[in-house]
């Protein structure tokens, strides 16, 4: 399963970046939307020449997964300190690149509201309580807190690796138990259904 990273960067580097990320589902990150408090939870990578742009606020950096790579060494004055943030610093070569890249996006913990998913562990930040999850139940809530609705066709092929035309009730069982774990750690999310279309309330 390929991971969705919203890049912000000029137009000839973020075509070379879209070249190089090839696990990635690579999209264009305006300012607009870098500005907009709703949107959050998301794998971001900015590279820069000096500063952030204004338009990018604090709460951005507090509400997503971000990566920031600055081209140039500088000073920079250190306000924005959140544990989802990594800074990077002057020039780095293509493998360096790809791995604080993958590292970050792939291994790093995913937060949406109360609940975060660290490792193979589901947890509830406030009171501390955890889950074990199996590595399916991981990565369907994954996909769940990247694209919020996904639908059952999408999970059976890209997750499961089975055919859609195949009669399986395995969607719902992995399902139910993923809603009993948040149910137990006390989760403000929750997953609902539509047909042959799930959610990710929040």
């Amino acid at each position: 399963m390929k991971h969705t990273l919203y890049i912000y960067s000029q137009a000839p580097l973020f075509e070379i970046i879209n070249e190089i990320l090839v696990d990635f589902i690579v999209v264009p990150l305006t300012l607009d939307e870098a500005g907009n408090h709703k949107f959050k939870n998301n794998n971001t990578l900015l590279v820069l020449k000096n500063d952030i742009p204004k338009e990018i606020n604090k709460s951005f950096f507090s509400n997503n997964n971000v990566v920031v790579f600055f081209s140039n060494k500088h000073k920079f004055n250190d306000t924005i300190k959140a544990h989802n943030v990594n800074f990077f610093y002057g020039h780095s070569n293509v493998k360096k690149f790809l791995d604080e890249i993958n590292t970050t996006f792939i291994s790093k913990t995913l937060i949406l509201k109360n609940i975060e998913i660290l490792d193979e562990k589901i947890s509830n930040i406030n009171s501390g309580e955890s889950m074990l999850l199996t590595p399916l139940e991981k990565e369907i809530l994954i996909v769940l807190f990247e694209k919020k609705q996904i639908t059952r066709e999408f999970l059976l092929e890209e997750i499961l690796k089975i055919k859609k035309d195949i009669e399986t009730k395995t969607i719902e069982s992995h399902l139910t138990r993923i809603r009993r774990k948040l149910l137990k750690i006390e989760s403000e999310i929750q997953i609902s259904s539509k047909e042959d279309v799930f959610f990710l309330e929040n």
